[in-house]
């Protein structure tokens, strides 16, 4: 993923600040239908593909591939990433230009997304506003509508407004965004169902070998995108890239039956999203500190810099998890490549066609922003959410290197912060010490799901229990002002929909008993992985990698526990039929042990922390590894 540009300055400006002009007008624009756009295909390729291309329409450094030819030079921009643009233009007249043509952009290269744009003069050409809602030319952005309005001063008050600009766009469609299809005449697009217009060699149309699927032309474009996106990332995150044992090249994978399934078996995999917990909170504050009253525009300056570090750490984050999967791959010479592990289930096979690569079993798809949205064989997904969780929480004074993401962040907000030693917060460490860091904490949704489920489907079930893990937090943090501040996580398996999920998920915690134990904190996330699925705590239903007691769990203690019904007769019988006390985790619960059962058959341990320490700096990246970073929408932007 490409770092975030420095803010663009006009030739002329003042080089002591770079800031905007005293008077001009601010342009937002956010991308609707980014979610819907970018999983609406049922490959990998075609998520990677989209989501970069999201990237590239909102990039103002890449003339290549971004929009750089259509920033004019005396413009300053101060957001380019994410699918959200703040652009500051010294008239209206080249504000308008630039919607026009930036909007026929847009729908040539991705016609599904729908631009909501707003401008807001201010300073002398903010003493009036247009009195009805306006488009661009061609097929133009929804723009705010105007009114009778207060003058905005200045340009740090027309980015306080520019958020309420925006969304009374949303409510305010324009008709040349209404879709028109016409008739079809030729043959289907095999991911959208629209006209085809080409040809995909490198896939097969219904499993013929012989006749090649015919796509879109967006399909195709946003294909090759992925393609680029794919072979960069591979070799900047890969590069040097230690395995357990063995020497051999490895990759991404790109199909998703090459992400560790086992062919002839039911393969399940589970996308996982992880979101930084109050950015809005963490970039405002940032801004009132970090900005110069004294300088117009500083505050927003200061925040795009803290954002292309917390998008720097969302990166890191994506290459540490690839390399710790890719450091306990073993590969013996005339031996399959697996990832062995603690656990019931079999070592994770992986996909291996002589003389090629071998593909790992995980796949970032989103790295942008604050956002990471990662596939992954289901049976590593919790392995690598703890392991994630350790990576963020470690100490960045040991880490030490101010190149690695974690310490450049800790430094950045330590400094704004400007307080005693001790402010940040605190994270307790394994070995009973204690150190405080400044990178923020996260929210984590991992929805599981039968390989060859959409992958829009699993996206929406993670995106939904991540949400819900943050709305935990919140209402710990509300209950408990003095409650640390700590990650949160939540899980399913089910794939019957997001409301039927979220409905069951309330009802289990609202019973008399509850039946499950999600959300969790990331401190009890981690001792409910110890308690009940460690292959070598007391009771734990992993214990010595055996699960004797499945048939027993499932047929009788499961529905009781499930009815509410108190559990000591059928514990105690069973204990009077195996001679033996009932061997159950200690400090159990009802809801704890029925979220156990439930993961139990799809939980490895391959021990990533053992293979790649996570207080590890990043190591270095190869000059001209680095490619496109596909995004998503933010918080405040989500269609």
């Amino acid at each position: 993923m490409t770092s975030v540009p420095a803010p663009h300055r006009p030739p002329g400006a003042d080089p002591a600040d770079g800031g905007p002009p005293p008077s001009g007008v601010v342009v937002g624009v956010d991308l609707r239908g980014i979610q819907a756009y970018v999983y609406s295909g049922r490959r990998i390729l075609d998520a990677v593909g989209r989501a970069a291309l999201v990237a590239e329409l909102t990039d103002t450094s890449d003339a290549e591939h971004g929009i750089a030819d259509l920033v004019p030079p005396n413009c300053v921009v101060l957001r380019d990433a994410g699918g959200a643009l703040t652009a500051v233009f010294p008239e209206a007249g080249s504000a308008r230009e630039f919607t026009a043509r930036y909007t026929r952009r847009l729908r040539d290269r991705a016609g599904d997304l729908t631009p909501v744009v707003a401008h807001v003069p201010y300073g002398a050409a903010g003493d009036a506003t247009p009195a009805a809602p306006t488009t661009g030319h061609g097929p133009g952005p929804v723009a705010a509508p105007g009114g009778v309005r207060a003058p905005v001063s200045g340009v740090d008050e027309a980015l306080a407004v520019l958020p309420e600009r925006l969304r009374e766009a949303r409510r305010h469609m324009s008709a040349l965004h209404t879709p028109a299809h016409g008739y079809g005449i030729t043959a289907v697009c095999s991911v959208g169902g629209g006209p085809a217009e080409s040809v995909d060699s490198s896939r097969a149309q219904d499993d013929h070998a012989d006749v090649h699927e015919r796509v879109a032309a967006d399909v195709a474009r946003a294909r090759g995108i992925g393609r680029r996106w794919h072979r960069a990332h591979s070799a900047a995150w890969l590069a040097g890239a230690a395995t357990a044992t063995g020497a051999p090249a490895l990759a991404l994978p790109m199909e998703v039956d090459r992400l560790g399934r086992d062919h002839g078996e039911v393969s399940r995999l589970a996308v996982v999203h992880i979101d930084v917990n109050g950015l809005g909170i963490i970039l405002g504050a940032y801004r009132e500190r970090a900005g110069d009253p004294r300088v117009p525009g500083s505050g927003a300056m200061a925040q795009r810099r803290l954002s292309s570090r917390i998008a720097g750490l969302t990166e890191g984050l994506a290459r540490v998890l690839v390399r710790a999967v890719a450091a306990t791959v073993h590969a013996g010479p005339g031996q399959a490549p697996t990832i062995p592990g603690a656990g019931a289930t079999r070592p994770v096979t992986l996909y291996h066609a002589p003389p090629g690569p071998v593909r790992i079993p995980v796949r970032p798809i989103v790295v942008a922003g604050d956002d990471l949205t990662v596939l992954c064989d289901a049976r590593l997904a919790l392995s690598l959410v703890r392991y994630a969780l350790d990576w963020l929480d470690a100490d960045p004074e040991r880490i030490g290197d101010p190149r690695d993401p974690r310490v450049a962040l800790h430094r950045a907000l330590a400094a704004a912060h400007g307080g005693p030693p001790g402010a940040g917060r605190t994270v307790s460490g394994h070995d009973g010490g204690s150190h405080t860091t400044f990178v923020p904490t996260v929210g984590v949704g991992v929805a599981v799901q039968p390989v060859g489920a959409p992958l829009s489907l699993g996206y929406d079930l993670c995106e939904a229990m991540c949400h819900r893990a943050k709305q935990h937090r919140v209402a710990l943090a509300e209950a408990d002002p003095g409650t640390p501040d700590e990650h949160a996580v939540a899980w399913t398996t089910r794939f019957d929909g997001v409301d039927r999920v979220l409905r069951r998920l309330d009802q289990a915690r609202a019973a008399p008993v509850p039946r499950t134990g999600l959300p969790l904190t990331g401190t009890g996330f981690t001792r409910f992985l110890d308690r009940y699925l460690s292959g070598t705590a007391p009771g734990s239903l992993l214990a010595g990698g055996d699960t004797r007691q499945r048939g027993w769990l499932v047929s009788a203690l499961v529905p009781l526990l499930e009815s509410g019904t108190d559990p000591g007769p059928e514990l105690a019988r069973r204990a009077h039929v195996t001679g033996a006390p009932v061997e159950l985790p200690r400090d159990w619960t009802p809801g704890g042990l029925l979220d156990a059962v439930e993961m139990m058959d799809l939980y490895l341990d391959p021990g990533l922390a053992a293979a790649l320490d996570p207080h590890r700096p990043r190591p270095r990246e190869r000059a001209g590894a680095a490619g496109p970073g596909p995004a998503r929408p933010r918080e405040g932007a989500r269609p």
